[in-house]
């Protein structure tokens, strides 16, 4: 047995204590080398770092934590988590092979610090110190506010070879890959090239290539991408852009060129062109869906001082409104339209066409000529701006609650001027031809065909105080326009014109979301507005009357609206008008007031209406007041009211044939619901249509509610008189009667209105004829005329008699008793039953005879024509010829 020599006793403690210090040192080596890491990994922005050493190895180690903060110059800060990590290197190479990093966190918070410029660093191909990184699952957070940020969980997998560093993440099965190629050794010259894809497991997928010279201030980097817009929607959602729920279509193809300036992250020059292929977008909204449809090309350009936006031919553009009043908004451009930018003031080139299509609206296309934008220190920079179109419209059929509307067309100029610190305003010149417009309410009426001028301009501060700014002025002419209702006259004017001076809706939006009807809304929408409108119409013609001018003035102020106005005849006022009327309450109140002489009168009444064609105006004077009232409940029928007072003094009056002097009359109205008032009319005499002599005419009568009654009627008349005592009578009459007293009425004169040639008498007679109306016409039942004592009738005409004995006695009859019977309805039928008793001398030596003769027939308007015109002569005798005596 070989002996330790003392040496080697001497070494083995030493050799042992050795070999423990050493068995701990590799024990404790993971934590000295993550504690030296710690220190010695001193990059500038690191902070908080920690890295926990799991265990090392000659070819791997595993590491279980890495956590850092990262504050970037610009105040970017990235929170880095890595765990369980392998690393793979090669001592020799000196070089990591491989990392494999089961999850990571990486979390950024992009700051807000402006950095001063900087040159562009030289763009170098990155060499990593390790040939392939994966990440089990890697997630990524980008914090943009802290209700807005992007979370993402996927795979990682980073790849480097010589030429190419290639990076995939996949998350849920979708596939983002950036490809990164570097140039040739011999083409330094040559920019590096970024390939990026993104390949969705659904639906199509998107592609980039841009291209960066090393020194970008000097060399231009070119851009070519086609990306899907669904995808673009979701990449704004995800970055905290507010959009509402919609669908998207289509791809944007985009090639682009930027010159970078000489600081880092400055622009000098960018152009190029972008492609929208079969673009859609639609916005889904239960009240009124929303559909965007855009396909075509556009060129632009961008540099410091100037840019240009060019929208090629063959670009074409539709928005689709739904819902109940559906809308549709369309263009094709023919020609290329450009908006250029220089100096400060962006103006167009060309022409944009554009068409709006309604069911309800009808067709409207429009041209935007001009377009100018001015005043900014950059594109979205503007101070003031300015556009110019053309629009044309027609609407085939429009109908509202009670309006139609047929074949409307519009065409004219629009302008708008907007200024940021002044208002923004708007002209517009059109020529609107209407078609047939037609009501059909409570009073069906139609307006014929016309052509109006119309000119407006509207401004309103720029603010938000628009609805209490806005001021609206313009005007409105007509050459003619005619008016008929379904039953009656129409009514034409040959001219109108029309002026909204100044109309101001100021405190409109105070209005807004209150309860109420829809009519409420409107008088309080109203309620604080002004404005001032003025109408001229010249001409205004209904039926075959003449036709006077109407000049008016409304004003709208402190939520009512007062008018005034007047009507004129060859050039002269005739009547005066003036009335307000309350919005809120929706009622109100007019007066009409005249003042004119009676002659002049009537030769203003040039032409005459067919109803006043007989008036003959000879002296006097007229004044009238009319006072009208009216309130148009929403929830109930309205109301209309009327009172007033005609006065006629001193006046000289014809009607065809007849004749009244002195006149004196007062019609005063009290109400029409029901209707009340009086009539008193005395004249001093005057004549019938026959000749015959009236005198001391004196009428008063008064209607009130179910009562008409009679304080005076009485008249001198065939040297006798015609009167009524005062008498009450219930309103309609419904079958009662005016009794008229008949006292000592000359036979002679009476036989004279018929002007029978040869039919003469003498004597007397009284009696009573009840008068009374019905169907629109004078009644007279069962009157009776009797003589109070002797006369004579002698009929002797020219023409030979027949031989009827009773005829011959009436050449000379001498009547002790004469009574007569009389029934007229109001279509003019009537019959009469004459007695007279007594003889003639020269018939049978005066023999007495009792005569009886019955007339029957129709004279329809007797009492017109015995009064005022007299041609009823001829109906008399042929019935009188005719006659049958007894």
């Amino acid at each position: 047995m070989l002996e330790p020599t003392p040496a080697y006793r001497r070494a083995a403690p030493w050799l042992l204590a050795a070999l423990l210090a050493l068995f701990v040192l590799w024990l404790a080596l993971p934590r000295l080398l993550g504690m030296a890491a710690e220190r010695w990994l001193t990059i500038p922005g690191l902070q908080a770092l920690h890295v926990d050493v799991d265990q090392v190895g000659a070819e791997d180690a595993r590491l279980r934590e890495v956590r850092a903060v990262y504050q970037s110059p610009g105040g970017d800060r990235l929170r880095i988590v890595l765990r369980d990590i392998a690393v793979g290197y090669s001592l020799p190479r000196a070089q990591v092979e491989r990392l494999d990093i089961g999850s990571a966190e990486l979390e950024i918070l992009p700051g807000e610090v402006t950095l001063p410029p900087s040159p562009w660093p030289r763009i170098e191909w990155p060499v990593l110190p390790w040939n392939e990184v994966r990440v089990g699952d890697l997630r990524l957070v980008v914090v943009r506010s802290p209700r807005s940020q992007l979370d993402v969980h996927g795979s990682f997998h980073l790849r480097q070879s010589e030429s190419q560093l290639q990076a995939e993440f996949r998350p849920d099965g979708d596939l983002l890959r950036l490809t990164a190629r570097s140039p040739a050794p011999q083409t330094a010259g040559d920019a590096p090239e970024f390939h990026v894809q993104w390949l969705p497991a659904v639906g199509p997928g998107a592609d980039a290539r841009l291209r960066v010279g090393r020194q970008p201030e000097e060399q231009p980097a070119r851009l070519v991408a086609q990306v899907p817009l669904p995808l673009l929607v979701e990449l704004a959602r995800s970055l905290g852009v507010a959009l509402p729920a919609a669908t998207a279509s289509g791809t944007l193809s985009l090639q682009a060129e930027v010159q970078f300036g000489a600081a880092s992250g400055s622009v000098r020059v960018l152009s190029g062109e972008a492609e929208v292929s079969a673009g859609g977008i639609e916005l889904a909204d239960a009240a009124a869906p929303l559909a965007l449809a855009l396909a075509g090309k556009a060129r632009f350009a961008w540099q410091a001082s100037a840019a240009e936006l060019v929208l090629q031919p063959g670009l074409r553009w539709q928005a689709t409104l739904a819902g109940e009043q559906p809308l549709q908004a369309s263009s094709r451009l023919e020609k290329s339209f450009a908006l250029r930018w220089g100096d400060g003031l962006a103006v167009n080139a060309g022409e944009f066409p554009f068409a709006l299509d309604s069911p309800q609206w009808g067709r409207w296309q429009g041209t935007l000529h001009r377009l100018s934008l001015g005043g900014g220190d950059g594109l979205g920079d503007w101070r003031v701006a300015d556009g110019q179109l053309r629009i044309t419209g027609r609407m085939k059929d429009w109908r509202g609650e009670a309006v139609r509307a047929r074949d409307m067309r519009v065409a004219g100029d629009v302008a708008l001027h907007w200024a940021r610190s002044a208002e923004v305003s708007g002209e517009l010149a059109l020529q609107l031809d209407l078609g047939r417009l037609s009501w059909s309410g409570d009073a069906p009426l139609s307006v014929q065909p016309a052509r109006w001028q119309v000119s407006a301009t509207a401004a309103a501060k720029a603010g938000g105080d628009f609805w209490n700014s806005l001021v609206i002025s313009g005007e409105a002419s007509s050459a003619q326009m005619k008016v008929k209702p379904d039953s009656g006259q129409a009514l034409t004017l040959a001219s109108s014109h029309l002026q909204l001076l100044r109309l101001r809706f100021a405190g409109q939006e105070n209005g807004a979301g209150r309860g109420g009807g829809a009519g409420t809304e409107q008088a309080r929408g109203l309620a604080a507005a002004e404005g001032e409108l003025r109408i001229a119409a010249d001409g205004v013609r209904f039926g075959g009357g003449p036709a006077p001018d109407l000049r008016a003035r409304l004003r709208l102020s402190g939520g009512t609206l007062r008018g005034d106005g007047s009507l004129l005849l060859q050039g002269k006022d005739v009547l005066a008008f003036a009335g307000s009327h309350r919005l809120a309450r929706g009622c109100g109140e007019a007066t009409l007031n005249a003042a004119q002489s009676l002659p002049a009168l009537g030769k203003l009444l040039q032409p005459r209406p067919a109803a006043l064609q007989a008036l003959d105006l000879q002296a006097g004077e007229v004044d009238a007041r009319l006072t009208l009232s009216w309130c148009t409940p929403s929830r109930s029928p309205p109301r209309l009211d009327a009172r007033g007072v005609l006065v006629v003094r001193a006046a000289d009056l014809g009607w065809d044939q007849a004749r009244a002097h002195a006149v004196q009359a007062r019609l005063q109205l009290d109400g029409v619901h029901p209707l009340r008032g009086r009539l008193q009319f005395s004249a001093r005499d005057g004549e019938l249509a026959s000749g015959t002599p009236v005198t001391d005419l004196n009428v008063d009568l008064a209607l009130a509610e179910k009562a008409l009654s009679v304080h005076a009627l009485r008249v001198g008349l065939l040297g006798g008189s015609v009167h009524s005592e005062p008498l009450k009578l219930p309103w309609p009459p419904a079958g009662e009667t005016l009794p008229l007293q008949i006292r000592h009425v000359d036979l002679g004169q009476l036989l004279a209105l018929f002007k029978v040639h040869g039919l003469s008498g003498s004597g007397q007679l009284d009696g009573l004829l009840p008068l009374g109306y019905g169907d629109g016409g004078v009644e007279i039942d069962d009157g009776q005329l009797s003589s109070p004592g002797v006369g004579t009738v002698q009929y002797a005409p020219t023409l030979e008699l027949p031989g009827n004995p009773g005829l011959l006695a009436l050449r000379n009859f001498h009547f002790e008793k004469f009574a007569l019977r009389l029934w007229y309805a109001s279509d003019g039928a009537y019959r009469t039953q004459a007695t007279l008793n007594g003889s003639n001398p020269d018939f049978y030596d005066g023999y007495p005879v009792r005569l009886g003769l019955n007339i029957n027939g129709k004279l329809p308007g007797l009492f017109r024509s015995a009064v005022f015109s007299g041609d009823f002569s001829r109906h008399i005798l042929e019935q009188l010829q005719s006659g049958k005596l007894e």
